[in-house]
């Protein structure tokens, strides 16, 4: 992709002898220039929109034209389906043009909402990243077109350390470890501010720093992914004893306490919601294990 076919040497056609074909007379066919012109500009409009997009952004500028040749154009009418919940997943999706919904299908056959998707946002990286079925149906609100790239060329590129994918296995705010899972959300735009809130509430976190490390590609990577959400007071977000973290959170505004559960034998508080043993405030951050 991105480079002119090659002119082949044809054999004689009828009415031509063999000496005017040695003579090298170049023999590309129409369909042949269409095709070589459609790629070229296939790459070109990739090119342009991976600039945009926010998931990239932490790359160098020189991977762009590598990952445009490996990411192939692939067209959806109006309610096509793009994945299907419960099938192996063999591709991850940048979303070119249009916009598709995420549903999950509940097991009487009826679909949940779970998020709406746009121009710039993926998906299809939980299937590669950790071998496991696709986690929702998505669909094709209107008239798309994705960058689509293979598993191979996927693994090939090492887009699973290259990349800062968000965290989409999360069970959302507002609610106990048995709730409801809640997919992630497009990345929301942010402040000046609210960037150098982000980044200095990730290089604070002692935790994080012994997991990953911080360099400024890694920061605008994380700042890139993230979004806001309320929550109300009195919402459960982390559940001791979960066995797997999920969402990593960035105090904007609000404190968040920390609670842990006493023994029988270390005695009891009255309250069934355990110890406070800590707080969160505004420019902290917690649950970094979801980061691993």
């Amino acid at each position: 992709m991105g480079c002119n076919s090659s002119t082949a040497i044809s054999g004689p056609k009828d009415g031509e002898t063999n000496g005017q074909a040695r003579e090298g007379k170049a023999v590309v066919s129409a369909s042949d220039k269409r095709e070589a012109k459609k790629k070229n500009q296939d790459f070109e409009q990739a090119m342009m929109f991976m600039k945009k997009v926010p998931l990239l952004k932490g790359l160098p500028v020189d991977q762009h034209p590598v990952l445009a040749q490996n990411f192939e154009p692939v067209s959806y009418k109006a309610g096509a389906t793009i994945i299907s919940q419960g099938a192996l997943g063999d591709a991850f999706y940048l979303i070119q043009v249009g916009s598709a919904i995420v549903e999950n299908v509940k097991e009487d056959g009826t679909k949940e909402k779970l998020a709406t998707l746009k121009a710039g946002d993926y998906f299809g990286e939980n299937a590669l990243l950790r071998d496991e079925p696709r986690g929702a149906t998505i669909t094709a609100l209107t008239d798309s077109t994705c960058l689509m790239i293979t598993r191979t060329k996927f693994k090939e590129l090492n887009l699973p350390d290259k990349l800062q994918f968000a965290n989409r296995r999360a069970v959302g705010a507002g609610g106990m470890a048995n709730q409801a899972t809640k997919a992630a959300k497009p990345p929301s735009q942010k402040t000046g501010p609210e960037m150098e809130l982000i980044k200095k509430a990730l290089k604070l976190n002692v935790n994080l720093s012994t997991i990953v490390s911080l360099d400024q590609r890694r920061l605008d990577g994380f700042v890139s992914v993230m979004w806001k959400e309320d929550v109300k007071a009195g919402s459960v977000l982390i559940q001791e004893g979960d066995l797997h973290a999920d969402y990593f959170y960035v105090v904007q505004d609000g404190e968040f306490e920390v609670r842990v559960t006493e023994t029988e034998a270390e005695g009891t508080t009255g309250d069934k919601f355990g110890q406070v043993v800590s707080t969160v405030q505004a420019g902290g951050s917690f649950g970094e294990l979801a980061l691993l």
